[in-house]
C-alpha cells in the first residue's frame, strides 16, 4: 500500500485475467479467460471464502430445491460431441434462450428497434471438434483461435463461441454454472452493441457495458416468474463473484491499454448498476463520463514487495522504522480520522490496536459477545482498543486472493466503529456495519495514490481494491434472515460508495 505496496504477481495466476487476443475496436470482443487457482482463503464459518449459503440481496425468495433444465434444441451447436456431454447443457441452453427473450423484450424499448437474434448462432468449442466454427475475419475458425479458457462474441459472423473443454468446466467447477450464464450474458451484451450501432465505441466503456447488461439479466433471472432461469440469493452472490474472476490482471498497464476491461472494484460496479437500474441504467454509459468513476492504479513491476506488505516486518529500518501491515495501515487510519475529527470539533482519540490468538485466550469487552472475536478486528469502546486476531490477519496477508487490503479492510471497519461511537451514533447492526463499510470507503479514497503526493504517504496499490471487494463478500450475511452484517451485494454498494463519493455520502445511506 506504500508507494511500493503492490500486490505480488503470483496472485494474477490465481486471479483470473482477461485473455488479450485482438483489440476492442476490432471484430471480436477480447473475451473472457477463467483460470483456477488454488481454493481460496476460508470464510467466517471456516468454509470456502465465498460460501454457498443463501445471502440476502436485492432479490426474492431463495429458491430451494434445484429445478431441472432440458436442453433446449437448435440453441447451441455442440458439434459431432451433441448435447449432453457436459452436464450443465441443460442449462446452458435454457440460459441462452432466456437470455434472447430477455433481449428481445427489452431491446425495443432501450433501442427503438426489434431485436435481431444472433445470425451466426452459437457454438461450443473442443480439441476433437471437426464440424465448422465460423471464422473471425477468416473462413473457418478453430479450438485453437477460441483459445483455452475464454468465450467472445465477433461482430464479422455475429456469433458467439465458447471454450467448452476447460474454460466453462473450470468456472463451472469453481463458482457454479450459475456463473457462467452471467459470463455469457456479458458476452451476449456485445452482440447488443452491434444491434444498436455501438460497436465502435472505447473498449472500456464496450466492457462496462457488457457488464451491466449482464448485471441487468441477472435481476430478470432474479425477480420475473417468466424467467427460464431461477437464480436465487446465492446465484446473485456468484455473479458479483464472476466479475471478480474476470476482472483485467493486476499486472496489466491500467485503463490506459486498449484491451482493459477494468478492475473487478469496476466490473462489479457495472453489474450491480444493471442489477439494480435494468437495460434503461446500462444505455447511459456512452453518454456519461463513466471513466472518471474508475479508479486506475497501474502495476509497479519495480516494487520490492511485489504487492503485499507483511504483516510484521522482519527486518525494519532503524532509520524510518516498520514498513508493514500493523504500523502503515493503523498510523494512516489515525492520521486521517483524527485530523476530521479536530477539524470538526468532534472528540475523539484513536484508538489502540492489540493483537490476541484466536485460539485464545480472547479479549472481553461489554457488550460484546465472545464469538465476535475469532477470525476478526474488533473495536471495544471501554479501553478504546481495537483488538485482532493476529492469526486470522496473517493468513489474509498471505494468502494471493486476500493480502493487505483485506487486513486493512478490517482495521479500518473496526476504526469506522470507534468513529461511529465518537459521533454518538445510535445506529446498530446491519444498518451500522454498512456505514462501517462506507467509512472504509472513505478512508480508501484518501488514499488512492494522486500525483506530487508525499512519497511516504500510505497509497493503494493495484489490486487492493479488490482484495477488498473480496473481504467485503467473505464477511457478508451467510443467511437470507441474518441482517447483521450486511448481504454480498449490500456491503460492496456501500464501500463503493464511499470509495467514489467520500465521505459526505456515507451519511445518506438508507437504513
Amino acid at each position: 500500500m506504500l508507494a511500493d505496496m503492490r500486490r505480488r504477481v503470483g496472485a494474477v495466476a490465481v486471479v483470473t485475467s482477461l485473455v488479450v487476443l485482438a483489440a476492442a475496436c476490432g471484430p471480436r470482443d477480447p473475451g473472457v479467460a477463467v483460470v483456477v487457482g488454488a481454493t481460496g482463503p476460508a470464510d467466517t464459518a471456516g468454509g470456502s471464502l465465498f460460501p454457498t449459503d443463501p445471502v440476502d440481496t436485492a432479490v426474492g425468495a431463495t429458491t430451494t430445491v434445484e429445478p431441472t433444465y432440458l436442453v433446449q434444441p437448435g440453441v447451441v451447436d455442440f458439434g459431432e460431441a451433441g448435447p449432453q456431454h457436459a452436464a450443465y447443457d441443460g442449462f446452458l441452453t435454457s440460459a441462452f434462450e432466456d437470455i434472447e427473450k430477455f433481449w428481445t423484450d427489452a431491446f425495443p424499448t432501450a433501442y427503438g428497434s426489434a431485436f435481431t437474434p444472433l445470425s451466426g448462432g452459437i457454438f461450443a468449442a473442443y480439441p476433437s471438434r471437426t464440424e465448422p466454427i465460423p471464422g473471425c475475419g477468416k473462413p473457418q475458425s478453430t479450438y485453437q483461435d477460441v483459445a483455452e479458457g475464454t468465450a467472445f462474441y465477433c461482430v464479422e459472423g455475429d456469433f458467439i463461441a465458447y471454450d467448452d473443454a476447460k474454460g466453462l468446466p473450470d468456472l463451472v467447477q469453481q463458482l457454479g454454472k450459475e456463473a457462467v450464464a452471467v459470463v455469457l450474458a456479458h458476452e451476449f451484451g456485445h452482440a447488443i452493441q452491434a444491434r444498436a450501432k455501438e460497436w465502435s465505441q472505447p473498449g472500456i466503456l464496450k466492457e462496462q457495458q457488457a457488464d451491466c447488461f449482464a448485471g441487468a439479466w441477472a435481476a430478470h433471472a432474479a425477480n420475473d416468474p417468466a424467467s427460464l432461469i431461477r437464480f436465487d440469493d446465492t446465484d446473485v452472490r456468484a455473479g458479483l463473484v464472476a466479475m471478480l474472476q474476470v476482472a483485467d490482471p493486476v499486472s496489466g498497464t491500467g485503463l490506459g491499454d486498449p484491451l482493459a476491461h477494468g478492475t473487478g472494484f469496476d466490473r462489479v460496479g457495472a453489474f450491480q448498476d444493471g442489477f439494480q437500474g435494468g437495460v434503461a441504467r446500462c444505455s447511459t454509459f456512452f453518454t456519461e463520463d463513466r471513466v472518471s468513476k474508475m479508479i486506475d492504479i497501474p502495476f509497479d513491476r519495480n516494487d520490492l514487495n511485489q504487492g503485499n506488505l507483511p504483516l510484521v516486518d522482519p527486518n525494519p529500518d532503524p532509520a524510518t522504522g516498520p514498513n508493514d501491515i500493523v504500523t502503515q495501515i493503523p498510523n494512516s487510519l489515525g492520521q486521517f480520522w483524527t485530523a476530521l475529527a479536530q477539524q470538526n470539533g468532534v472528540p475523539f482519540t484513536a484508538p489502540k490496536f492489540e493483537p490476541f490468538s484466536g485460539s485464545g485466550p480472547l479479549p472481553t469487552c461489554a457488550g460484546i459477545a465472545a464469538t465476535a472475536w475469532p477470525k476478526n478486528a474488533v473495536f471495544c469502546p471501554t479501553d478504546n482498543t481495537i483488538h485482532w486476531d493476529r492469526d486470522e490477519m496473517a493468513r489474509l496477508a498471505a494468502d494471493p486472493l486476500t493480502g493487505d487490503m483485506s487486513v486493512g479492510y478490517l482495521f479500518s471497519d473496526a476504526f469506522s466503529d470507534a468513529i461511529e461511537t465518537a459521533l454518538r451514533s445510535s445506529t446498530s447492526g446491519e444498518r451500522r456495519a454498512l456505514a462501517e463499510d462506507c467509512l472504509t470507503g472513505a478512508w480508501v479514497a484518501s488514499i488512492v495514490p494522486q500525483t506530487g503526493q508525499p512519497k511516504d504517504k500510505l497509497v493503494l496499490s493495484a489490486g487492493d481494491l479488490d482484495e477488498a471487494i473480496i473481504t467485503a463478500i467473505s464477511r457478508s450475511d451467510p443467511t437470507k434472515d441474518t441482517n447483521v452484517n450486511g448481504s454480498a451485494f449490500e456491503k460492496i454498494s456501500a464501500f463503493r460508495t464511499g470509495v467514489l463519493g467520500g465521505l459526505n455520502v456515507c451519511r445518506n445511506l438508507p437504513a
